[in-house]
């Protein structure tokens, strides 16, 4: 066989093994890793004698493990991807206590594909952090993934500077210990969790073996796009039957795909889309009004010791209580922050008309239109704003966010060509583009979008945030490109 035909072999029995889809393009890079992992075995590294080895009947552990360590990329950090930790920490939760407490005080959460374990140890951070009544409970936080170096550097649970770039200072010393150069997670975090391998593409689950029975909530991101199509439908419908009636699966918003999910009901959150086990779909999703706190902020702040102001012309002491000072005004994020979503509208209206337009006002404000449910209203009074006011690309992209949960396909595409002309590099307008003719059967015009991000993405950093994606990475949304590409 020529060298292609190697590889082609190769990469067929890598998604046997694995599920792991590599395409022509990027047979480079797998031979690259693959030979990695041979090295590591102290094996014969030519593609012939590769081949060989993957051909066995079956590998052992030693050398599964190693190549699935060399073939699955595990990047990620703490408290990503903000709108599913809202969903996770405002409704989910809450909503399995008022159900369960003083009957079944039980929950079980699944982090599939863990990684490192940033997401398992940010559940069990919100966990602690929101909710002292479940200590009482039997709560499960099973964490698994097919790299066994991955499980063992989140068992470890030390962590560079890079993975806390969305956590907050508090959280982080709070739970965090600063060792020489780095940070180890509390003990009392690990033992919430519990660590084990597993491969998604093999049919083991769900079982009470590997304890993925009446699960509560599966998180699975940025895992998926790195399968086979056929794969990722039969990955589906093992979480759907792992879930009890009525929980939860949260994939990546960039990896939405209603082919692969459609046996799941579709629910619209805060600008997000997720997917619940459901017989009839439900209402609208809403935050409590009661909820103050921002996911990763603690509950509560020490209150300020009473202070006496003294006069710069008479000395005299004067009390606090005495001295009249006119309150600071309420900012929308504030109002939003509580819940009091019309007072954060009429806020932003009121900033808006004095000249006040900006992407953050223009985001709480499109949030508190779709907490209410008030889309008519929220798609009218946008259109004013961004069409009479000189309006970004990322403004265009949000309500063009908004336009497409109502499945308003027109005026989405409308409003993202929009953004396209304002920034002919605008990354996520190229990608939900992309998606939006993917949906409409548009081949070729989904490929040239795609193709343009991994066109503007080439010369970035890999691992610099894009604005707006949630804490994205440049790297994590070409991989996605080049995967859906493959796919096509």
């Amino acid at each position: 066989m020529t060298k292609e035909e190697f590889l082609y072999e190769i990469s067929e029995k890598i998604v046997g093994l694995l599920g792991l889809d590599f395409q022509p393009n990027q047979w480079p890079d797998m031979e690259r890793r693959v030979i990695a992992a041979a090295n590591d075995l102290k094996l014969n590294t030519s593609v012939d004698a590769i081949y060989e080895w993957l051909s066995k009947s079956q590998l052992t552990t030693i050398e599964l493990n190693t190549i699935s360590s060399h073939l699955t990329i595990n990047e990620t950090y703490f408290f990503r991807e903000t709108t599913a930790l809202e969903l996770f920490t405002h409704i989910i939760v809450p909503s399995l206590i008022n159900e369960r407490r003083g009957k079944n005080e039980r929950i079980k959460i699944w982090s599939a594909g863990c990684s490192s374990g940033e997401e398992p140890y940010t559940l069990a951070m919100i966990l602690n952090e929101h909710f002292p009544e479940l200590a009482n409970w039997d709560v499960t936080i099973l964490a698994t993934d097919i790299s066994p170096n991955a499980i063992q550097k989140a068992l470890h649970g030390e962590y560079t500077d890079w993975s806390f770039r969305n956590t907050d200072n508090n959280i982080k010393n709070k739970y965090f210990t600063a060792t020489a150069k780095n940070w180890k997670i509390s003990s009392k975090l690990k033992k919430m969790i519990s660590f084990s391998y597993l491969n998604l593409s093999k049919n083991s689950y769900p079982s009470s073996v590997t304890n993925t029975e009446q699960v509560d909530v599966i998180f699975c991101r940025n895992v998926m796009m790195y399968f086979t199509p056929q794969i990722i439908k039969e990955v589906s419908a093992r979480f759907k039957d792992s879930l009890v009636e009525n929980g939860w699966f949260i994939t990546s918003q960039v990896e939405l795909n209603d082919d692969y999910f459609s046996n799941f009901e579709r629910v619209n959150y805060q600008n997000g889309i997720f997917y619940q086990k459901a017989n009839k779909p439900k209402e609208p999703l809403r935050l409590k009004q009661n909820i103050q706190s921002s996911v990763v902020r603690t509950l509560t702040t020490k209150e300020k010791p009473k202070r006496e102001l003294v006069s710069t012309l008479t000395k005299k002491v004067v009390p606090v209580s005495e001295i009249r000072v006119q309150p600071a005004p309420i900012s929308p994020e504030t109002y939003f922050q509580r819940g009091e979503y019309k007072n954060c509208i009429e806020c932003c209206l009121k900033n808006i008309s004095q000249g006040g337009l900006n992407i953050k006002l223009f985001t709480v404000l499109i949030k508190s239109y779709a907490n209410l449910g008030m889309f008519h209203d929220c798609q009218k009074e946008l259109s004013r704003i961004i069409n009479s006011n000189e309006a970004t690309a990322d403004m265009y992209y949000i309500y063009a966010s908004l336009l497409n949960e109502q499945n308003d396909l027109t005026l989405t595409e409308l409003n993202l060509k929009k953004a396209i002309y304002l920034n002919h590099n605008h990354i996520l307008s190229h990608l939900m583009l992309g998606d939006i003719f993917m949906k409409t059967n548009k081949r070729n015009l989904a490929i040239k979008h795609y193709e343009n991000i991994i066109r503007i993405t080439t010369d970035i950093n890999e691992n610099e945030i894009v604005p707006q994606s949630d804490g994205l990475t440049v790297g994590r949304i070409k991989e996605l490109s080049e995967s859906i590409i493959r796919k096509l």
